[in-house]
């Protein structure tokens, strides 16, 4: 039987759709074929369009999502108008890949869980490190593994552009052509939504401005993927703190063990996040129990192919120590992601990165929010 392949309408062609969800989507052509692009440049667009062969680009997703020959459409473009973007897709009877941060509010989480069920569609939010192999096994062998002690979740990295650079995608950067109110009002929606999402004192704060962003960026990666491998949300944050520019952002949350063996005694997590201008791509999350460790390794995801890879520290049965590392698959997280997403829309598998668990986010973020200069 064939692959049934499913039309998708990308809004958004900047930096990540150049170099990651382009390229993986034409990979994938068994499953996928991109009809249509649209982005606030319409040079950036046509430029996306004639590089990979997209039939139609345009400037407006109001029009673009109304196309008979899309079923799903991505959503890639700026966060501030993730929560418009998503709901016109879905009024308009399509489904929606959503990147993250799916929303920075609950009011806008609410109206894109509202618009999916109003319309009988479903919404996938782009968290593609839970979706990787390597995650998979590491949550197994967790749930084998004895009461977790104590982990630790970190994402410390070098800018985009030093990775970008050697991915082999060659993007391009437009933005000339992009009127100058589009500016204003992106700006004008981005200070409405850290007043909604912090307060407006807060919000006045460029370091707490600052802190937010990077939650709602690099923290929902981790922070989700943390959820999902520990069993959810933490119980409280213990404390936190942010750099001058809340650029590195430290937190100490507690958690407590949960289902079967496991007992109910409660751990420590620690958790750091940080951008600097080091070309290195650190980010893991390590779990430690009486009797393993266990270590999962990401890395780049700018660079096609790089494997994620799960170490298992322990002795042995003549009590030598023992350290392994599993390489599931060389296939990347963005590629099972998006095959995972076609199972979903396909055979009707249940999606697990929903609005709904996007939106547990939220309320890691302001545990977190809370914390700072107590």
């Amino acid at each position: 039987m064939a692959t049934r392949k499913l039309r998708v309408g990308v809004v958004g062609a900047g930096e990540v759709t150049q170099v990651v969800h382009l390229p993986t989507l034409k990979l994938l052509h068994d499953h996928y074929t991109v009809t249509a692009i649209c982005d606030v440049s319409r040079a950036a667009a046509e430029h996306a369009a004639a590089k990979w062969s997209i039939a139609h680009s345009g400037t407006s997703s109001a029009e673009m999502v109304r196309r008979d020959d899309i079923d799903v459409v991505l959503v890639a473009n700026s966060d501030e108008y993730h929560t418009q973007c998503a709901s016109e897709a879905a009024d308009a009877g399509k489904h929606v890949l959503i990147e993250k941060p799916m929303a920075l509010t609950r009011s806008d989480a609410a109206a894109i869980q509202q618009a999916a069920q109003r319309n009988g569609v479903k919404v996938f939010v782009g968290y593609m490190r839970r979706y990787a192999p390597a995650f998979q096994l590491f949550q197994k062998l967790l749930a084998e593994s004895g009461p977790i002690r104590h982990a630790i979740v970190k994402d410390i990295i070098g800018p985009n552009s030093f990775f970008v650079a050697q991915s082999g995608t060659q993007p391009r950067t437009f933005g000339g052509d992009i009127p100058q109110s589009l500016g204003a009002d992106k700006a004008s929606r981005a200070q409405a939504i850290l007043e909604q999402a912090i307060g407006k004192d807060k919000a006045s704060d460029a370091r707490l401005g600052a802190v937010y962003r990077l939650l709602g960026s690099l923290g929902s990666h981790d922070l989700s993927f943390m959820r999902e491998a520990l069993g959810g949300k933490p119980d409280r944050c213990l404390s936190s703190f942010a750099s001058h520019d809340g650029q590195f952002i430290s937190a100490s949350f507690e958690y407590t063990n949960a289902g079967g063996r496991k007992g109910a005694d409660k751990y420590n997590v620690l958790y750091t996040t940080g951008i600097h201008n080091v070309g290195v791509f650190e980010s893991f999350l390590e779990v430690f129990t009486d009797d393993r460790v266990l270590r999962i390794d990401i890395d780049t995801p700018y660079v096609k192919g790089l494997p994620i890879n799960v170490t298992v520290k322990e002795n042995d049965q003549n009590g030598h120590y023992s350290e392994r590392v599993i390489r599931p698959t060389y296939q990347d997280a963005y590629t099972t992601q998006f095959l995972e997403l076609h199972r979903a829309l396909t055979g009707g598998s249940d999606l697990k990165t929903t609005p709904q668990d996007a939106a547990d986010d939220l309320d890691v973020f302001e545990m977190i929010m809370v914390q700072l200069d107590r």
